[in-house]
């Protein structure tokens, strides 16, 4: 072998020796790039998991808190669509001819615990008995007044004292028990609770045989409930569905008492 050779084949080893290293080296780096990329995309699959469940979880309480809206509303609709054919109802009756409401005669200690849930009377059960007459033109008049303020205008702040005035002028009229009613219905709708109760009262104390003693005896159970006191709630409930069975305030009351 010449000398040429000899150094070629020396040289040829030297670079072979060179590039083995900085190949396997190249390898190793690939390995860890690879491992460094996985542990990236592991890494940023878990994120977006997470990010997915707390979306579920979100989605989750939004659906649970509508439901519980929509059933709310449900409710108020039922409520709302029961006094809208009260109103429908005092119109017609207006419209048609006027004629003697309910009366009731005075009541006896055992009317007034029929009309308290407590069982004891109320100084509201010891007003004078209604005068069983009709109605005049202008008595009449007045009504329909105070009513289309809340059924056409829907100005509900004017109604107010226009069913006061009414019932100040005429506190023995055959439309007195409605009146009392709507204008406790008013207040209510505008947070007096304690003047709305003074109202509902009197027609679940003083007027027995009015078409609006149940939807009264209802509304007082409502105001109770709000107040906190659940057992006087569940008297005023219990003696709608007892008096005025297959009724919708006695539904009413059932979904409250329910709910209660």
């Amino acid at each position: 072998m010449n000398t040429v050779t000899i150094k070629a084949a020396v040289m040829a080893a030297l670079f072979s020796s060179v590039l083995l290293p900085f190949h396997s080296h190249a390898d190793e780096l690939s390995v860890e790039e690879r491992l460094d990329k996985l542990e990236k995309l592991v890494n940023s699959r878990s994120m977006a998991q997470n990010d997915m469940q707390q979306q579920i979880d979100s989605l989750t309480d939004e659906v649970r808190q509508l439901r519980g809206s929509l059933e709310e509303a449900n409710y108020k609709l039922q409520q709302a669509t029961e006094r809208q054919k009260g109103l429908y109802q005092e119109l017609d009756k207006i419209k048609t001819a006027p004629v003697a409401a309910s009366s009731a005669a005075a009541p006896t200690s055992s009317a007034n615990a029929a009309a308290s849930p407590s069982g004891t009377a109320t100084p509201a059960a010891t007003t004078q008995s209604v005068a069983s007459k009709p109605a005049t033109a202008d008595e009449s008049q007045a009504y329909e007044t105070a009513v289309n303020l809340v059924m056409k205008d829907k100005d509900f702040a004017k109604a107010i004292p226009a069913f006061e005035a009414f019932l100040k002028k005429y506190p023995d009229s055959s439309y007195a028990s409605n009146a009392h009613y709507w204008l406790g219905q008013l207040l209510y709708n505008q947070g007096d609770k304690e003047n709305a109760k003074t109202n509902f009262l009197v027609v679940a104390q003083k007027f027995k045989d009015s078409a609006k003693r149940p939807e009264a005896l209802l509304k007082l159970g409502m105001i109770s409930l709000s107040e906190g006191d659940k057992d006087k709630a569940g008297k005023f409930f219990q003696l709608v569905m007892k008096q005025y069975p297959d009724t919708p305030s006695a539904q009413l009351a059932q979904k409250a008492l329910n709910a209660k």
